[in-house]
């Protein structure tokens, strides 16, 4: 009996540890909070109004929101 009641409650803890991280609703609501990325919403009074939570990736999207032009080729 003492052995059935150790065992039971090594797997109920051992479940739990493994179900704790499990929650992903954080993240889902900080992804669908991020304002687009366009140039009204960079501007830097509009950066400043955004939570504190998403603002350092907004900033850095905003950043990054350019095109890639490669330079001209150079024969030297």
């Amino acid at each position: 009996m003492q052995a059935t009641s150790s065992l039971s409650l090594v797997i109920t803890a051992l479940a739990i540890t493994l179900l704790a991280g499990c929650d992903s609703r954080k993240e889902s609501v900080v992804e669908k909070s991020v304002p687009a990325v366009n140039d009204e919403n960079c501007m830097p009074e509009n950066i400043a109004k955004i939570d504190e939570a998403i603002r350092e990736k907004f900033a850095s999207a905003c950043l990054r929101r350019g095109s890639f032009q490669p330079s001209e080729r150079k024969a030297w």
